[in-house]
């Protein structure tokens, strides 16, 4: 098939899918925030801004330095809070404009990519799946970094195999220009140093391979130069500011991880002090693998899969069906890849291999160490890309296969192409725009606003929403973007640090205040009231603690064992 493309064809896909990004950002922004669109994390980012651009620095709660952000993400954000004056919520509708706009370019550069190997038609489709497939529904208007990191993720992955790799012996500046585009890349998810790392290795095994002088290393030294000119300077103020290379929230998402094991049921309690064991790491290599179920051109399938098993009351064997079916597919890929080498015009396809391996060490690097399986489906989001450029060899594939089929079976084939065709378009509009309210962080910051006084400081676990909404001070106290509040964590001191640094109110669900402060003399002296769920149709499960004075014990008493406690809440609260 002639790898030509239309360029009106291209134009139209792609206002289409600008058109539908923005319908999605530009919903209500209730709907936004209660419908899982919005993360709490988004609006760590977005008061970060703020505060950047009010003058008050790298803060979350104007108190605190933090480092714990993507950079270029926040800085991005700023100029939309230069201009809003008291308007908070024209700054969510540029982000989420803009991350619309960087969708609809890694479409474009998606397509770009494919085209180099196949032909225009099954790059275009593997474009559209992408861009309208559910999870880059959502996680396009998920007001964090994440579509700009696909963005840069594509591009420097498009420069590389159009500029570099490709070329005998492209020029030196193309090594720099290739650097700088990592170097943003970096800044915009620091997981991003492992495309640096895939890249490097590739070219340096081309080089072996194409048994070039040793001389032809020389230029690749700029690569890594210019990544260090851009990033680097973030990572000295990062190491000189929090004393690591991670910035505050990658250190605090991997203690909060551990203390979370029961609430996830990955564990024990009291695991943020001994450590992970086999059971919780085998945890998340499980539910990482689960994650794959949702890779944009297959998520359909497993979606369809899970309502069946459900409409017939059985879905705990449909979902080991989903998983079988899930493994085989991921064989029969694995084979059409090898079988790749058999064939010249398909064996060029195997340059794309780094991306495979980065795929790979994201899912290593999530699983084993970082964890938050909590954030799977955001910190995946570059294999889903990987999956689509891959969707295209596929689909060429199939395109090349079905042309030599008889009629009869071409019938089927369009038959089956038809529903899965309908499948997506429900699955691509049901997450897109139905209403489905399951975060409350919107409606709890309202309800502290009205019932609190500004006086007060409040402290949170998941403070991002009710930080940026609510006009109190609002204290972080999970450590994503408040390191003092990790390391207290991490000694067991929370109830110390919550008496020094004056908080009046602590607020969160339940089970995080149970985790955090559950044998705690500190919560044995306070009243609660339960806040309302607001539009959630079920209780919002969150409450508020106003503790009572209390006396200062000798030798620092109140201490939590790991920064988690134990005890059942029922007893503990005490409703006012």
């Amino acid at each position: 098939m002639p790898k030509h493309l239309h360029p009106a064809f291209v134009v139209c896909a792609l206002l289409v899918i600008l058109t539908f990004h923005m319908l999605v950002a530009w919903q209500d922004l209730g709907t936004l925030a209660r419908n899982g669109f919005l993360y709490d994390d988004s609006f760590y980012a977005l008061k970060i801004s703020q505060n950047i651009a009010a003058g008050k620095g790298l803060t979350f709660d104007g108190i605190h330095s933090t480092t714990g952000f993507q950079p270029l993400y926040v800085f991005l954000l700023v100029p939309a809070f230069l201009v809003s004056g008291d308007n908070l919520q024209m700054p969510i509708y540029f982000a989420l404009s803009l991350l619309s706009v960087f969708t609809c370019l890694t479409a474009f550069l998606i397509c770009q990519i494919s085209r180099r190997y196949v032909g225009g038609a099954a790059a275009l489709s593997a474009a559209v799946i992408w861009a309208f497939s559910p999870v880059v529904t959502r996680q396009s208007a998920n007001g964090l970094e994440t579509a700009v990191a696909a963005f840069m993720i594509a591009l420097s992955a498009y420069y590389y195999l159009d500029g570099i790799r490709s070329r005998e012996r492209p020029p030196a500046a193309r090594f720099l220009l290739l650097g700088l585009l990592l170097g943003l890349t970096v800044l915009t998810r620091v997981d991003g140093t492992f495309l640096v790392l895939v890249i490097l290795l590739d070219y340096l095994l081309l080089l072996r391979k194409r048994k070039a002088p040793a001389k032809s290393i020389v230029p690749l030294f700029l690569l890594p130069g210019g990544v260090i000119m851009l990033y680097g300077p973030w990572l000295l103020f990062n190491l000189i500011e929090s004393g690591s290379p991670l910035q505050d929230s990658g250190s605090a998402i991997r203690f909060l991880s551990l203390a979370y094991a029961s609430y996830f049921g990955y564990g024990p309690e009291n695991m943020a002090l001994s450590g992970p064991d086999f059971s919780f790491v085998w945890a998340h290599v499980v539910h990482s693998l689960r994650t794959l179920k949702v890779i944009p051109p297959v998520h359909v399938i497993f979606r369809s899969i899970e309502k069946a098993g459900i409409l017939l009351d059985s879905l705990d064997s449909f979902r080991l069906a989903g998983s079988i079916i899930g493994i085989l597919f991921l064989a029969g890929t694995g084979f059409a890849i090898g079988r790749w080498r058999q064939d010249p015009r398909r064996e060029k396809r195997h340059e794309t291999n780094f991306l495979l391996l980065l795929s790979g060490l994201l899912l290593l690097s999530y699983s084993l160490y970082v964890f938050g399986a909590f954030f799977f489906l955001r910190y995946f989001y570059p294999v889903y890309l990987v999956g689509c450029v891959y969707l295209a060899f596929l689909l060429q594939d199939l395109f090349d296969w079905y042309r030599r089929r008889s009629p009869a079976v071409r019938r089927a084939v369009i038959s089956g192409a038809v529903i899965y065709t309908l499948l997506f378009s429900f699955f691509s509009y049901s997450q897109a725009f139905r209403s489905r309210p399951v975060y409350p962080f919107y409606d709890v910051a309202k309800w502290l606003q009205a019932n609190t006084s500004e006086d007060e400081t409040i402290g949170v676990f998941q403070s991002g929403a009710i930080g940026y909404f609510c006009d109190r001070r609002v204290i972080n106290l999970d450590g994503k973007v408040n390191r003092e509040a990790l390391t207290a964590l991490r000694k067991g001191c929370l109830v110390d640090y919550l008496r020094d640094s004056g908080i009046d109110i602590v607020v969160d669900h339940c089970k995080i205040l149970e985790i955090f402060l559950g044998s705690s003399p500190y919560r044995k002296e306070c009243s609660c009231t339960k806040i309302p769920p607001g539009k959630l149709d079920q209780p919002s499960g969150w409450v508020a603690l106003r503790p009572r004075p209390l006396p200062v014990a000798e030798g620092r008493g109140g201490k939590i064992t790991g920064g988690t406690g134990t005890g059942s809440a029922p007893s503990l609260w005490r409703d006012r």
